[in-house]
C-alpha cells in the first residue's frame, strides 16, 4: 500500500536581492532542490536538525515566531510533493528525493535545501493551487489538503517524469462535485446561477454589515422586467449544515439568498432562501459540462488533464 503524501505549495523566496540567481539555482541545476533561507546562523554540518535546533534558538531569541517552512522541511519524506512558481508564472512540480540537508550559501540566504526532482508544467493550474500562491499573507509555504488536488498532482508527476511513482486514485475523478476542492466549487455553483437562474456576477464579495455570514458574491437578474439581486453561499460536503435564518438580513434587503450545503435548516421559516441540492448542480454539469472552465472538468477523468500540448 502506498504511504500517505503530503502535497505543499512553495515560494521560492529567500531573502537574497538576486532571487532569479536562486530560482534557477534550484530548478535549473542538475542537483535540483527547494530552498529556504537563515543562513545568518552558524552551523558547521549538513545535519538538519542541528540547523534546525540552531534556527529555533536564534528566533526564540529575538522573540519572533517561527516559520512553518522550518517545520514543512523537517517532517518532509521521500516522495513528498511540492508546488512552486518560478519568475515567468510557470508553475513547477517537485519530488523529494532525500530528506532535507543544511546547505549555507549566503548570496542566495540559503540555510537549508530540498533534494528534489522537479519538472515545469505550464501556467494553467487548478484554482485552488493557484489562489494558494496569489493569496495574501500567504506565507512561504501552504499544505494543499484536498483528495482532488493530491490525485492530480500525483497523476501530472507520473506524467511528466515517464514514471509510475504513484497509484492514482480514480474514484476522486468519478465524483467530480464530491470531491472538488472548494475554489472549483464555488466556481461551479456561481455558473449554475449564471446559466441557469439567469444571473450575473457583479462582484467577487459583497460589503455588508452582517460580519457573521460570508457570502461568495453578488449577483444580479439579466431580466430588465423582473429585477433581482442575489447572493450566494457555498459550502462543501464536509462543512457543517447552514442556519437559513442567519440570512435574515439579507432577506430584509430583497435579495434572494442561494445556499449549496451539506445541509440547511430553518429553510421553512425564510421566503427568499432557496438550496441547491447536489441533484441539481449534478444534473448541471452532465448539461453543461462543455462549456464549464477546464479547472472544474479536469477532475472528471485525470488522464485528460492538460497534457494535450505536450504530446
Amino acid at each position: 500500500m502506498e504511504n500517505k503524501i503530503n502535497i505543499t505549495r512553495i515560494n521560492l523566496k529567500t531573502a537574497t536581492d538576486h532571487r532569479e540567481k536562486l530560482i534557477n539555482f534550484c530548478l535549473h541545476e542538475e542537483n535540483q532542490c527547494l530552498a529556504i533561507g537563515w543562513s545568518c546562523v552558524d552551523f558547521e554540518s549538513d545535519d538538519y536538525s542541528a540547523f534546525y535546533s540552531t534556527v529555533v534558538e536564534y528566533v526564540h531569541g529575538q522573540k519572533r515566531r517561527l516559520n512553518p517552512a522550518l517545520n514543512i522541511f523537517k517532517e518532509a519524506c521521500v516522495n513528498d510533493l511540492f508546488w512552486t512558481r518560478d519568475l515567468n508564472g510557470e508553475y513547477w512540480i517537485c519530488r523529494v528525493k532525500k530528506p532535507a540537508k543544511a546547505y549555507l550559501n549566503r548570496e542566495l540566504d540559503i540555510g537549508a535545501i530540498l533534494p528534489v526532482e522537479a519538472y515545469k508544467f505550464g501556467l494553467e493550474v487548478p484554482g485552488q493551487i493557484k489562489a494558494s500562491f496569489n493569496r495574501a499573507r500567504g506565507g512561504i509555504v501552504q499544505r494543499l489538503q484536498y483528495p482532488a488536488i493530491t490525485e492530480y498532482s500525483k497523476f501530472v508527476f507520473n506524467k511528466l517524469s515517464g514514471e509510475d511513482y504513484y497509484n492514482i486514485n480514480l474514484s476522486i475523478a468519478n465524483d467530480v462535485i464530491e470531491n472538488l476542492p472548494d475554489f472549483e466549487l464555488e466556481e461551479l455553483v456561481i455558473s449554475y446561477l449564471q446559466i441557469v437562474k439567469g444571473y450575473y456576477l457583479l462582484s467577487n464579495s459583497i460589503a455588508n454589515k452582517s460580519t457573521t455570514v460570508k457570502i461568495e458574491c453578488q449577483l444580479i437578474s439579466r431580466d430588465v422586467n423582473n429585477v433581482k439581486k442575489a447572493v450566494v453561499q457555498v459550502k462543501g460536503p464536509k462543512a457543517n449544515e447552514l442556519n437559513a435564518s442567519e440570512f435574515k438580513a439579507f432577506e430584509d434587503e430583497d435579495y434572494y439568498i442561494y445556499l449549496y450545503a451539506p445541509g440547511v435548516k430553518k429553510l421553512e421559516e425564510m421566503k427568499n432562501v432557496i438550496q441547491i441540492t447536489t441533484e441539481e448542480l449534478q444534473e448541471f454539469y452532465r448539461e453543461y459540462k462543455a462549456i464549464l472552465p477546464e479547472s472544474i472538468t479536469q477532475f472528471e477523468n485525470l488522464f485528460n488533464i492538460g497534457f494535450s500540448e505536450k504530446n
